[in-house]
């Protein structure tokens, strides 16, 4: 309902003069019209009105998307704020790593070879970046443009060539900006073409326009039709019909190039004032190039110059008339600071970033820490989806024409195909406190296994395997020890639905060494002699081992801080071996 007053309208009361019935009957659909209307799509002094044309594709708007792209380009080259935020954001959505997942470990060692050794490293046509550099600078690009895309190239293709001779040429991928598609002056818009775009009768895009830039100059020529299928073109819209992207920094530009001036300016200040030591007002000074004060006690060149020396606790009298002052260094006031503060929070706003993790970590503290680094890392999250079909399908027709050169069967191409993207692992506000959480979420089988290690850029597959060596390793370390692993290695997390209430051990509490335990082992004194053992106390060995053990705690008294370790170890062996006797003494 609309909260201003109703107020019929010029043409209905003069209308009363005429015809007071037709009058009230207009009246009385101007007074329903007026209750449920929406008060912000009424014109008002008060702020300015949204244009009438929302078309995402005429030609103001694309004209706007160039302008927005110099503006939002200039910044980052220029302002740290503005490159940091979008250097943050490649970061994190970018994939650093990949792993195949066909099923057969051994295919999976070929592909992961095949892409990591080859197609990764040789994509670039400038021959100047692997893979995961071309995938960071897509996102930046796309961020700060708009709108970044890839062609697919056949090296030495020629007009006449069959297919099958094309399929044998080396396949590389070249990287189009946001400039180069459609040009940047030449803003054309028709209704089969928009920007660089040439669109079908359904809308689908059919060609992208790319135009070669001058090294030198701003000159954008030789434009080439690169058929929709040879292109991937990647942009993140806003609105479903937009056919080229718009920088990210939108909403964000006015806010930056406002805080970048106010900077500049506070820093003038603040160097006039530091440059300033003091000002005087003396009776007979003149103001002007060379001014100085008559009162001056001190000569400099042939002028004078006031002099003053400074000492603690001086008291300076000034003569009759004269003012001291010095300059204010108390800027930027509160109200600046929070005037730039909130300029960033609306700069972090426009990549749906919380401010405290996107611009400014000492903010990130507090209940809510956890909360906004969540809502970064779900952004985060829709922003990797966003690229996911895009590099899938740079890394797929790197693999296709694999098996076009016969390197992979054609009866493999789904299984080759399969994998995961691994990316750079999310910052957690107290790790301490993040990890306690997660051990927690296993035990009670409420977390996923596969997804945290991906999300922590490590293939699961990898990390089993590793596990799976760790405990081999450490069980055969203590057998050879006579120990109990738990008790050198700890215990890692428990298996979901394993844990009791009042079972230490399933709870990881660390437990003393575990050998076989005769019945009634409390009162049993071999048992209690065996776990009574210690390294560092001769004493407590039997008779015949009390030599030894006391020349190795000597050794070790006198052995420097490298040695210790190694003495350490004989220490240990000595006492597992005089336990383990003990048992078998027990069991024969």
């Amino acid at each position: 309902m609309n909260p201003k007053p109703f107020k019929p309208s010029l043409y209905s009361r003069a209308l009363g003069y005429v015809s007071p019935s037709a009058a009230i009957k207009r009246i009385n659909a101007e007074r329903t019209f007026h209750e449920f209307s929406y008060d912000a799509a009424q014109f008002s002094n008060s702020r300015n009105r949204a244009p009438q044309n929302i078309n995402p594709n005429d030609y103001q708007k694309q004209r706007d998307r160039l302008q927005l792209m110099r503006e939002a380009i200039d910044l980052v080259a220029n302002f740290a704020p503005a490159k940091s935020l979008v250097k943050k954001y490649a970061m994190y959505v970018a994939p650093t790593s990949y792993s195949t997942a066909s099923g057969d470990s051994g295919l999976d060692r070929d592909v992961d070879d095949y892409l990591h050794n080859h197609w990764f490293k040789e994509l670039d046509v400038t021959g100047r970046f692997n893979f995961f550099q071309l995938a960071y600078f897509a996102v930046m690009h796309m961020l700060v443009e708009g709108d970044y895309g890839w062609s697919y190239l056949r090296i030495g293709s020629q007009e006449g060539m069959s297919d099958e001779e094309i399929s044998q040429l080396p396949l590389k991928i070249m990287t189009v900006e946001a400039d180069r598609l459609g040009g940047l002056y030449q803003n054309v818009v028709a209704p089969n073409y928009v920007g660089g775009i040439l669109i079908g009768e359904w809308g689908e895009p059919v060609s992208y326009r790319v135009f070669k830039r001058s090294v030198t100059v701003g000159q954008y020529t030789e434009p080439v039709d690169v058929p929709a299928r040879n292109f991937i073109h990647y942009f993140d819209p806003m609105r479903n019909d937009s056919y080229r992207g718009i920088t990210a920094l939108e909403t964000a530009i006015v806010h930056l190039r406002d805080f970048y001036e106010l900077n500049e300016f506070l820093k003038a200040k603040a160097k006039i004032a530091g440059s300033m030591t003091v000002f005087t007002n003396s009776p007979g000074a003149y103001a002007g190039p060379g001014a100085m004060d008559p009162y001056a006690v001190s000569t400099y060149g042939n002028q004078t110059a006031l002099a003053q020396d400074v000492k603690v606790g001086q008291i300076n009298h000034l003569p009759d008339g004269q003012q001291v002052s010095f300059p204010e260094t108390s800027s930027p006031g509160s109200s600046t600071q929070w005037l730039m503060q909130t300029m960033l929070k609306l700069t972090a706003m426009s990549l749906n970033l919380p401010y405290s993790f996107a611009i400014d970590a000492v903010e990130l503290g507090g209940v809510s820490g956890r909360l906004e680094s969540e809502q970064a890392k779900a952004e985060f999250k829709r922003g990797r989806s966003c690229l996911h079909p895009h590099v899938d399908r740079l890394k797929n027709v790197g693999l296709l024409d694999a098996v076009a050169k016969g390197h992979f069967s054609p009866r493999l191409i789904s299984a080759i195909t399969k994998g995961r993207w691994g990316y750079l692992p999310h910052p957690q506000p107290d790790l301490g406190k993040e990890a306690t959480a997660q051990v927690s979420l296993y035990q009670n089988g409420l977390l996923n296994p596969l997804e945290y290690w991906q999300d922590n850029d490590q293939s699961p597959e990898t990390v089993a395997d590793a596990m799976a060596k760790w405990v081999t390793i450490k069980n055969a370390a203590a057998k050879k020890y006579g120990i109990d692993p738990d008790d050198a290695f700890g215990k890692g997390p428990i298996a979901p639905g394993t844990q009791e209430k009042g079972d230490d051990k399933a709870q990881g509490v660390p437990q003393k060494r575990q050998f076989d335990r005769p019945d009634n082992y409390q009162n049993d004194p071999l048992y209690r002699l065996v776990m009574a053992i210690d390294p560092f106390k001769p004493e407590t060995y039997p008779s015949e081992y009390q030599s030894e053990a006391q020349d190795l705690l000597d050794k070790w008294n006198e052995a420097t801080d490298e040695e210790e370790p190694a003495i350490e170890q004989e220490m240990d062996t000595l006492c597992g071996k005089v336990q383990q006797e003990l048992i078998d003494q027990q069991k024969a």
